[in-house]
């Protein structure tokens, strides 16, 4: 009875000094954190300075973009949003960090807590994941995927599914049915990337619903935001960091292996059929695959992320633009009498003349300052000597970033900043919005790691866009009032990139509208990709 009662008293005493150790430890990490640390100097809650918490509560509640825009309110163009993090809103951050470095200064590498949209493979990772001399050689031969002589052999697939698009929404015109806008932009971005990547498309148009592995691909962004959480919580590759990833649902990581295991499926059916001449994305890898010395994991991962990247960008960009033009029914009559009196047909409709239309053209413009497709900040890490972020001296091993929303809603950056106005993109634009800086906004990023599709991107909402406001009057019947970004975006969230809401509408046909020549296209058939098991 003595021994068992000095054990549990020599166990509660041994608890007690862990207790008060760990306490110890912990006041001094914060008093440590908050007067002596490298970024003691900058400003930020005390809170976030102690910890990551507060920034990964906001991650979890995907609200990580909005709430460091509203400390930048609060603090200034730099503030301290973890304790060796740093979120930057200004213009020239961009170009500091992401830009191309000269006189000797190193580039700045994606930062640990990073988490791609794809998991790596044996010997091989994505475009944006890849160290500096792999990117590089990646880049050089994915590039011809999305040269311009490409974006010209490519825009007859896109006029292909803007057809079906079109025609669909024909019927409900002529139904008087009221449709979420949001799935069908989606469903059309959706199939105009699987035809790129795979060449064939996921059948979402013909079938009027998102086939099952477009799921996979919404899921595959959230996971990787849990992912990053537990990076930010423990050093990445770490005992605890690994602990804490196992606790994410399995049935969740699941399907981020499912959707690289479609995929992986498909590039190899492609492969096999290499001498067809579609021109997709592989047809032009194929050419240039030797030398370059690209390959067969890295065309499938790249692939994978095609289909994540290239859908969603596109399709959050055109969600949002009609969000506010149909809050704006000024704006939309100005496109409306644009896109209308300068096409007499739609068979003329096309990259080339939709590029020449400013308002149309000042519309995208806004539409991607007021909804960046990615509103949060891209992290990457400085290089161990320092370097200087927007006058600012940074020591190495800090974690930093130019928040997308941040930025693009920053009054020094630009003229009221929260309200919809494509009249600020046109030449000559005058009164306040003369001084607004334009490159306060990099939608695509920029540097030697922008987004390698950015004129696919604009390719595709040039011509979808052009086109809808050509064949219809859209009117909105619900949904419209969770994308106010006057509300601070609060029924919104974004993890990376945007989880939208839906916009519900009605299509009313322009009068005396016909309609394009027939696409003499022909993808595979919606019964044959049903006998597929996908």
């Amino acid at each position: 009875m003595l021994g068992a009662r000095t054990a549990t008293e020599g166990a509660w005493y041994l608890a007690s000094v862990g207790f008060v150790l760990a306490s110890c430890y912990t006041v001094v990490l914060a008093i440590y954190r908050l007067n002596f640390h490298p970024l003691a100097k900058f400003p930020g809650p005390r809170t976030n300075a102690i910890s990551s918490l507060p920034s990964i509560y906001s991650l979890l509640r995907g609200r990580l973009g909005f709430d460091n825009k509203k400390l930048h309110d609060k603090y200034g163009p730099v503030v301290r949003v973890s304790p060796n993090e740093l979120s930057f809103n200004s213009a020239q951050s961009w170009e500091d960090i992401y830009g191309f470095k000269t006189g000797g200064r190193k580039n700045m590498h994606k930062d640990p807590i990073h988490v791609g949209s794809v998991d790596p493979l044996p010997g091989a990772s994505t475009l944006t994941m890849s160290d500096d001399a792999n990117h590089s050689r990646q880049r050089r031969a994915l590039s011809y995927s999305f040269s311009e002589r490409a974006l010209k052999d490519q825009e007859y697939i896109i006029q292909h599914y803007v057809d079906i698009l079109i025609t669909k929404l024909k019927a409900k015109a002529d139904q008087g049915e009221h449709f979420n806008l949001v799935n069908w932009l989606n469903f059309t971005t959706f199939d105009i990337i699987g035809d790129l990547a795979f060449g064939e498309p996921f059948g979402c148009l013909d079938l009027g619903a998102f086939h099952s592995w477009v799921a996979l691909i919404f899921e595959t962004v959230k996971v990787g935001a849990l992912e990053q959480a537990t990076r930010r919580f423990a050093e990445a590759g770490s005992w605890t960091q690994s602990v804490l990833l196992n606790m994410i649902p399995e049935y969740m990581r699941k399907r981020r292996r499912d959707h690289l295991s479609l995929s992986k499926d498909k590039v190899e059916q492609r492969l096999r059929n290499g001498g067809t001449d579609h021109v997709d994305f592989i047809y032009y890898i194929l050419r240039q695959r030797e030398k370059y010395d690209l390959h067969d994991n890295e065309i499938i991962l790249n692939s994978a992320l095609f289909i994540v990247a290239g859908s969603e960008t596109t399709a959050n960009l055109l969600s949002g633009l009609f969000a506010r033009l149909l809050r704006n029914t000024d704006k939309m009559q100005k496109l409306y009498a644009e896109v209308r009196s300068t096409f007499q047909s739609e068979d003329v409709i096309n990259y080339e003349t939709t590029s020449q239309l400013p308002y149309l053209n000042a519309c995208l413009e806004e539409g991607l300052r007021i909804h960046p497709p990615v509103p949060v900040g891209l992290l990457r890490t400085v290089p161990k000597a320092g370097d200087t972020i927007d006058g600012h001296w940074i020591p190495g091993g800090t974690s930093v970033s130019t928040g997308g929303w941040a930025a693009s809603h920053n009054p020094a950056n630009f003229s009221k900043c929260d309200t919809f106005i494509p009249e600020r993109w046109l030449d000559g634009a005058s009164g306040a919005f003369a001084n607004d800086i334009k490159s306060g906004m990099q939608p695509f990023s920029l540097g030697p790691r922008g987004c390698i599709g950015k004129n696919l991107s604009y390719m595709e909402m040039r011509i979808i866009l052009a086109r809808l406001v050509w064949n219809f009057d859209i009117v909105s019947t619900d949904g419209v009032w969770q994308w106010s970004p006057e509300g601070e975006m609060k029924h919104m969230k974004a993890f990376t990139t945007w989880q939208k809401p839906d916009l519900n509408v009605r299509a009313i046909r322009k009068q005396g509208a016909g309609g394009r020549t027939a696409s003499s296209y022909t993808a595979k058939t919606q019964a044959e990709r049903l006998g597929e098991k996908v």
